[in-house]
């Protein structure tokens, strides 16, 4: 989705474009920590933390979670 909205901005290079591509990755980064995060690591616990503390949200060892206190709190 993020894929074809920048293909968008790069059709139609215009500040509504650009608002629509910013707006969605805030959408998303959002909605990963304040849903998905808090949902997985009720579900699956120190797991999770070891996997997220690995890998990154959405490019490889880019956004890796560092401790537990951010996995509870969403803080940097």
């Amino acid at each position: 989705m993020v894929l074809a909205m920048a293909g968008v901005l790069i059709m139609t290079p215009n500040a509504i474009s650009a608002a629509a591509l910013m707006a969605l990755i805030a959408g998303m980064e959002l909605q990963v920590r304040a849903v998905e995060e808090p949902y997985l690591l009720k579900a699956h616990g120190p797991d999770f933390l070891a996997y997220a503390a690995r890998v990154g949200r959405f490019v490889p060892f880019v956004g890796r979670m560092r401790n537990t206190q951010q996995a509870t709190d969403g803080g940097p």
